[in-house]
């Protein structure tokens, strides 16, 4: 067995991904891969056969989003449309799981109108088109890309067959200016994108210079797409952007959705959905896509108001929240603390994730002091995410706040663990 088939199987089973290659036709300056420090592993996936695609198949979701192109596993991503089997593979999907959404996250370049054309026969069918810039100097020396009006014309393609599709674009107004950005996220909306992702630099130790960046850009950027979403009328949502609270705030409404309908707007707050009010954004979200045309009561500039939203149950409301916590975690969390009868406990978070973490705390009865921050040493740079940080991480972390008081659970951020999320504090670190 490959090394990396049990990532593979994991991705598929578990969270309905289905990676296809790691084989990419660009050469983008910011990729990751380029900057993982000594004794990071990961794959490096081959073509998959159709065979073996039809197998894993077996393992997703019927109903539940595919996802292709885009996972957080081991395994490198590649360009989807670079397989040589792509269409086939897409026609067989769309032949097993009718109706369900097949997702697909390209960078364009190779969505011709023979393929586009195809596409438009496949539906349903979500495309995310990571643009990245719209300038064809800027996709040459950022993106490698010989060819650089390939993939803005695709987006014209896609609009005019009248395939959803989302926009996304990683900024780096360091090294393309103050308006590239901006450029590419307005092509983007005037050809319909239902949303757009700007994705915030990021930078590891190992970086080079011309990489790195003052972190005061980050927030520069996050203003950007605000200020974008209201102008546009789409959202656009800067990644990261972890809010410090548990407001079930909307950010932004797509156009022609159950929401725009309902005339939800971006900066409305949901207070109840069917009577029953949300702790959090996450379960505001879930709770309105559950349900059959539910009544919102929300506020608006400091009133209050209600509306239906007309749709069914599980189709998706329209609507763009920031991800804060899942309450099916909070629960979870307060199950564990009950199980080991634990009355002082330590959370640890992310440097990115901490206020939210500190929220979750003081629902669950413990203060702010309750939780200390694990920052990212390992990768170093501008890495600040949960999933990211190593057990040397951790270990420093929490031998730290050792020295300052005497937990009797330490909880660890499942996104670092995997299934692992507590350890008694007795517990040597080699064993874990």
């Amino acid at each position: 067995m490959a090394d990396w088939y049990p990532f593979l199987l994991y991705a598929v089973s578990r969270e309905n991904v289905l990676p296809l290659t790691s084989a990419c036709n660009l050469g983008c300056l910011f990729c990751s891969n380029r900057q993982n420090p000594p004794g990071i592993k990961t794959f490096r996936l081959p073509p998959l056969p159709p065979e073996q695609v039809e197998e894993l198949a077996g393992f997703l979701t019927p109903g539940r989003k595919v996802i292709i192109g885009e996972s957080a596993t081991r395994i490198d991503e590649g360009e989807p449309f670079t397989h040589p089997y792509i269409l086939e593979i897409l026609r067989f999907l769309r032949r097993t799981l009718p109706g369900t959404l097949l997702a697909v996250t390209t960078n364009g370049t190779l969505l011709t109108p023979t393929v586009v054309e195809e596409l438009a026969s496949l539906q349903p069918l979500e495309i995310t088109v990571s643009l990245n810039s719209v300038n064809p100097a800027v996709r040459e020396r950022i993106l490698g890309d010989r060819e650089p009006d390939r993939a803005p014309q695709a987006v014209k393609m896609l609009a005019k067959k009248g395939i959803p599709f989302h926009g996304s674009l990683v900024a780096l107004p360091h090294l393309t200016g103050e308006d590239d950005a901006e450029a590419t996220v307005r092509y983007l909306a005037a050809f319909g994108a239902l949303t757009v992702r700007l994705f915030l630099p990021g930078y590891t130790r190992l970086a080079p210079p011309e990489l790195c960046f003052d972190l005061i850009l980050w927030r520069e950027l996050r203003a950007v797409a605000r200020s974008l979403t209201a102008e546009l009328g789409v959202p656009v949502t800067a990644e990261p952007d972890p809010p410090d609270n548990f407001s079930p705030e909307i950010y932004g409404v797509i156009r022609g959705t159950p929401a725009a309908r309902a005339g939800l707007r971006g900066g409305d707050i949901i207070l109840a959905v069917d009577g029953r009010e949300p702790r959090t954004r996450v379960e505001a979200f879930s709770l309105v896509k559950a349900a059959r045309a539910p009544v919102i009561l929300f506020e608006r500039n400091g009133a209050e108001a209600m509306t239906i939203l007309k749709k069914e149950r599980g189709d998706t409301p329209g609507f763009v929240v920031s991800f804060d916590f899942d309450p099916d975690r909070l629960d979870e969390l307060a199950a564990t603390i009950r199980r080991h009868r634990a009355r002082n406990p330590l959370f640890v978070a992310s440097r990115l994730g901490v206020r939210l973490v500190e929220q979750a705390a003081l629902h669950l009865g413990f203060g702010k002091d309750s939780v200390t921050v694990a920052d990212n040493l390992f990768f170093g740079g501008s890495i600040m995410a949960a999933g990211l940080l190593t057990v040397s991480d951790l270990q420093a972390a929490t031998t730290a706040a050792l020295r300052h008081r005497t937990p009797d659970l330490i909880l660890f951020p499942r996104e670092a663990w995997g299934q692992v999320s507590t350890i008694k504090l007795n517990t040597p670190w080699s064993q874990v």
